[in-house]
């Protein structure tokens, strides 16, 4: 949450998780590009994915 907001959100399924982020704050948004990422499909929970996703939810909450 940043200031009363849902920034990030984490979705369990059978197979795998979701990870996305809201329309209040995206920390993958790039200037000028025409389409954002705003979710990933997590199959495995490496050392890697770990990193990426701290470092985008320390972005976003920023």
């Amino acid at each position: 949450m940043k200031d009363d907001k849902d920034i990030c959100y984490i979705k369990p399924d059978k197979d795998y998780l979701v990870f996305g982020f809201g329309e209040v704050v995206n920390p993958a948004f790039e200037q000028g590009a025409h389409m954002h990422p705003v979710a990933w499909t997590i199959t495995a929970l490496d050392e890697s994915t770990e990193q990426r996703i701290r470092e985008l939810v320390a972005k976003a909450a920023g």
